[in-house]
């Protein structure tokens, strides 16, 4: 019994660990890093490298110091919608249509991470899903 309590605690915290947030710049600095467009470098998901999914399109993000971002996609159905900085939680969210779709886990000069937000609806159990982006 003791053993299966330290298994599932080894588990729980590597999944905790896994969504860590590091994003720890000022506004004036993030503002400095973030804003510029970003590119698809690759996607990891549940620790395993992947490539694009068939049929998923490839799409960059274009930050403004304003709030604001463009999602720019391949198909030309471009959308647009606004990222948060939460200092206090070390990440920064992305919304479109006032709906949270994912969130910057890290960045630097040279590397975004981005985690994608589950709904509510989704069903539990969905694979984590990392998109690591370098900058254009």
């Amino acid at each position: 019994m003791k053993r299966t309590l330290i298994v599932i605690g080894l588990i729980i915290g590597m999944n905790l660990t896994s969504f860590a947030q590091e994003v720890t710049l000022s506004e004036s600095e993030l503002k400095n890093v973030l804003c510029k467009q970003w590119e698809i470098e690759y996607a990891m998901m549940n620790g395993m490298k992947i490539g694009q999914m068939p049929g998923a399109s490839d799409f960059d993000f274009k930050f403004k110091k304003d709030g604001t971002y463009d999602l720019i996609r391949e198909d030309g159905k471009n959308e647009s919608g606004i990222w948060t900085y939460n200092s206090e939680k070390k990440y920064v969210e992305l919304a479109i249509k006032e709906k949270v779709t994912s969130r910057i886990k890290s960045i630097d000069k040279t590397k975004l991470i981005l985690i994608l937000v589950s709904g509510q609806n989704d069903p539990p159990g969905l694979p984590s899903v990392e998109v690591h982006f370098k900058p254009i």
